[in-house]
Order: structure tokens, then sequence, then C-alpha cells
């Protein structure tokens, strides 16, 4: 077993959602997710009708979107994985990208195909990616479906979508790309090799931690490390293979006509490539250069595009290039994010540093059993070994701004919280307590296990009130209008006015899985009214529209009232835990 399917194998966390639980893993190491149960809520595409397709994601940082098929062979010692499971994804493409009866999908199905069409229409999504997850050796046969799947998805699009420029590639994500993800996520340079740079000169330069020799190399040398080593080349992140904006594949082309036409002036026009690595000798008088290890973090484009230009027309291009060593595992981080043009800093970095973001952190370590970062990133190691008690930033964003009514930006709009300082404010000020965050968060939670379980159900098991409920939950969006109508009742079931809801919390000795369970009872017994209360927000623009939003969430509020003496015990409990504080 790969060290990347052990650690799997440890994840509890993930077992809830199997079959799909290692694609769910797959998708967490690529994407670099801190939150992957909040991603399965809506990227999971369950149910009836799913069309062979498992899972659809747009990750909007790099403007990428994945059609996913999951497998997991009991016997891992197979020699390859199905490939008629590969060429499911050719239907899945054609469901969801070519589909024009919406009634022929699932809930969820439907829903997901909705958003990524919205996506591409509106220049969202410059890749999409045809994933075949699975835990045995990639092969051929499972390639050449895949290719096939590929360029029917490509037709497709240009058929759909024909001035919008879509790349469509696949990814066979087997044991051997997992590993290299995951050793990815523990240290940046997988290529180790040791490695004779032809240079004839180069200057060296020293900072605080760090050492660094600049210099120009010929555009074959690079040509040649990507035909060797291919994508692992840019394992200092994982993100670096694919292109971030529109106008990319333009500059790849632009790339490649000046290397294959203008070969001698390459030099001039390219901004050239950083690299980091494990160590360099660099002897005096620039006699000989030489390292150990190499990982493209800034130049990915550069050097892709060098390598289907053919080598016959480098001859004359040359590269300018400087190679960076540091071996403190933050710094290698900050330079790994800060020269990769396509690792950009998110809006969530610019508050990490802020006095309330501060306060929050130190707030929290009174809160039993939760780690909650602060909108910081965590390092290589932090990723590889992520705290299973963590409440990311922006899963606590979401819940702070779905249980404030304003689930439109919880699901829609997330960036925006940590952008706009006016949005920011609203849900990140001196009366927001890591208790309060708390509070919301195990609410979001408790209907994200409530859907986890009756999607757990055996279809035989499921009641007609199970199926309605499930029905509406696997709307894009539901949860956090679920989580905003169970808020905006929260007078009726606490029995008294709440002119600030931000006062609201379970106390400071309570760790955010015992509020899971405070929730679940009053989850329990106000589901049953999402569907027909919140349900039609979906059939008028779902929770883009704030007006239907507000609407449904009134209605639902009024139910919930009207059935407060039925639930009166279940209502007396959750109060009776509920602290307000003045």
């Amino acid at each position: 077993m790969t060290n990347a399917l052990q650690a799997f194998s440890s994840r509890a966390d993930l077992q809830q959602f199997n079959p799909n639980g290692l694609l769910l893993f797959a998708l967490e190491l690529r994407f670099g997710i801190d939150d992957i149960a909040t991603v399965a809520a809506s990227a999971i595409t369950d149910g009836s009708k799913d069309r062979k397709c498992d899972l659809v994601y747009i990750d909007a940082e790099t403007r990428t979107a994945v059609l996913a098929q999951g497998y997991f062979a009991g016997d891992s010692s197979k020699a390859s994985a199905p490939s008629n499971k590969a060429a499911d994804l050719g239907i899945a493409a054609s469901w969801v990208l070519g589909n024009q009866r919406a009634d022929d999908l699932g809930v969820s199905l439907r829903a997901a195909a909705e958003d990524l069409h919205e996506a591409i229409e509106a220049g969202e999504v410059d890749v999409v990616e045809l994933w075949y997850s699975h835990n045995l050796p990639e092969s051929k046969n499972v390639a050449d479906e895949l290719d096939r799947a590929t360029h029917s998805a490509k037709a497709l699009l240009s058929q759909c979508y024909p001035d919008h420029q879509v790349e469509v590639r696949y990814l066979e994500v087997g044991s051997a790309t997992l590993n290299d993800w995951y050793a990815s996520t523990k240290s940046p340079i997988l290529v180790t090799d040791d490695l004779d740079v032809p240079a004839t000169s180069w200057f060296s330069e020293t900072g605080d931690g760090w050492e660094a020799v600049c210099t120009s190399v010929p555009a074959t040398w690079l040509h040649g490390l990507f035909d060797k080593h291919g994508d692992r080349l840019f394992s200092a992140n994982v993100r670096g293979y694919m292109p971030r904006r529109r106008t990319a594949l333009n500059i790849n082309f632009g790339i490649e006509e000046t290397a294959r036409n203008h070969p001698g002036r390459f030099w001039a026009f390219n901004n050239g490539v950083t690299a980091l690595v494990n160590s360099i000798s660099a002897d005096e008088p620039n006699s000989s250069l030489s390292l150990s290890g190499i990982a493209v973090v800034n130049g990915a484009q550069t050097t892709g595009s060098l390598a289907r230009v053919e080598l016959s027309a480098l001859d004359e291009a040359r590269v300018l290039i400087r190679f960076v060593q540091a071996s403190n595992p933050d710094l290698v981080q900050n330079i790994i994010r800060y020269n990769n043009s396509q690792n950009q800093i998110k809006p969530s970095d610019f508050r990490s540093g802020d006095r309330i973001q501060k306060r929050l952190r130190e707030d929290f370590k009174k809160i039993p059993d939760a780690t909650y970062l602060g909108a910081r990133r965590g390092g290589s190691d932090d990723r590889a070994r992520k705290p299973s008690n963590l409440i990311a930033s922006d899963t606590a964003a979401q819940s702070l701004a779905a249980f404030h009514q304003d689930p439109t930006t919880a699901y829609h709009n997330l960036s925006s919280i940590w952008d706009n300082d006016e949005v920011y404010a609203r849900y990140f000020s001196d009366h927001t307590t890591a208790a309060h965050i708390v509070f919301c968060y195990s609410l979001w939670r408790a209907v994200a296990q409530t859907k986890a379980d009756l999607t757990g159900l055996p279809a035989a098991a499921q009641t007609s009130d199970d199926k309605e409920a499930l029905d509406y939950l696997r709307k894009r969006g539901s949860l956090y209008l679920l989580v905003a109508g169970i808020a905006n009742a929260a007078e009726i079931y606490l029995g008294r006015a709440l002119p600030n809801t931000f006062a609201l919390s379970f106390g400071k000795r309570v760790s955010p899985e015992e509020a899971t369970k405070y929730w679940m009872p009053l989850v329990d017994a106000l589901l049953p009214f999402a569907p027909s209360q919140l349900g039609p927000a979906f059939d008028n623009g779902g929770v883009r529209r704030r007006e239907i939003v507000k609407n449904n969430v009134s209605a639902f509020r009024s139910v919930v009232a009207s059935t407060k003496r039925a639930n009166a015990s279940v209502f007396d409990e959750f109060r009776n835990r509920v602290d307000i504080a003045t």
C-alpha cells in the first residue's frame, strides 16, 4: 500500500462518503481544500439519474471544473482499474455538458450541471478536467478511454460555447498519482536527481535563510527535464499544473511560437523561470554548476510550452533561470507562494494578521477540541497532517454568513467576505467570538451530517419524508439556506427577543463536536418543513436571488412558529443549552 493510500485509510472523516471517499481525498490533495466535508456536501452528485457522474466540482481560484468517476477495488493487487468506468466519463460529460433536458438528470446532478454551465457562460472556467480516481496502478487502456471521453467533451463544449475557449483534459488519478500528490504535501521537491547545469557563467545571491544562483540555460535543457519528469517537475505546487487565466492558452501559444520562430529572441521576450532546489554546488570562478533536486515554482507555462516545441527548433533559444535553496520549511512555503504566479495570495491571506483574527485565534485556545487558524494557511506539513478538529476559516466565514441571513454570499460569493471590508466587518467584528463561531459552524455541521446520514440509508429503508428531505438537501446551496432558515427562527425556539444574534453560543467550554450533537434534534425537527417552505426558492433562481431567499426563509419561520407547541420538548432542551451573552 502506498503512503497516500495508508493516509487515506486513516481518514475516518472520509469514510462516511464511501464509495467516493478516495475521490474526495484526491480532490483535497489536488486543490488544497481545508474542509473537504463542506465541498462534499455539494460536489457529490449521488442519487438516481447520476448519469455515470460521481462528482462535479468547480475550483474558483484555479478556474477549473472537475467531472469525476470514482472506483475503489477491494482487491488492491489488481493490475489496473476497469477501463469501462473510464469510458463512463464520456457518458457523464455528454449528460452534464450537452444535455438540454434538465429533467433527465437527478436532483444533485441537475444542480451541478446548472452551476457549471453558468460558470462557463460567465467566463469563470478555463479548464474542464475528466477524472477517473481509483486505488490501482494507472494503465494505457484506461488512458485510451479517457482520451476518447476528452475528445467528446471538447466537441460538446465547442458546440455549446463557440465563443468560449475552454480546455478539456483528463487525469487518471491512480495509486501513483495519488502518491505524488500526497508526497508534494510533505515535501515540495519530488524530482531529487543530481543535475549538472549547462551554464558557463552565473552570479550568486544570499539572504536571510536562503541562497540562490541566477544564470541562463539552453531551452533544450528544460525540454529534456520535462520529457523525463513531466508534471513532477512542478511538484512544489500541484495547482501549478493548471492554467489560471483565460489568456493562459494564448500565452502558451505565444511562448511556443516565439521559441519555434524566433528562438534567438526568446531570452529577451520571456520572463524566465524560478526553481526551488535542495542544494546548490557552484564552483568558482564559474567552472561547474550542479544541483540536487528541482521543482519549478514560477515558469511552469514556459517549461511546458518549450516541451511542446521540437528540439531541433530550440538550438538558439536560451532561458533566464534562478535556482533558490532554503532549508526552513516556512520560508520554503513562502518562496513558493510569492513566486508562483499560479498560486495567488488568497483574499483571506490579507485578513490573517488583523486584530479580529488574532483575537479569535486566542479565543479558540479556550474552546475544547478545536483548531482555528484565523485565515492563515498552513505549510506543507500542516497540509499533510491536517488536524481532525480543524475549523477551516472559509467554512467558519460561510457558516457565519448563512446564520446571519446571507446564504447567497455564503454559497456563491465567499471571496467577498475576505475581499470586501464592509462584508468582512459584517461577520468578523468585535461582536464575533470563538464561541459564537462554534455555534454557527456546528449548525452547519449538523445539517451536513443529517444529509450524510440520509444519503447513507439504503433506498429501501428511506421513508417518503426521508426521500423528500434528501431531494431538498441535494440541491446546491440548500444547506446554507436551511442554516439561514433555522437561524431566522431562533426567537421562536429560544422563546425570547434576540436583538443581537452574535450573543448566541453554547458557552466557551463546548467543543464543535458536542455542539453539533446539541443541534441535531432541532435540525431533525425542522428539516421536514424545508422541502415545502425553502424548496420553492430553487424554482426561482435558487440561492442567488436574495429577495426570493428572504421570502422563503420568512415562510419557513412561520411554519416553525405554528409547530411551537408540538416541538415544545425539543425547543426546551435546546434552549437550556444556549448561552446568551449580555
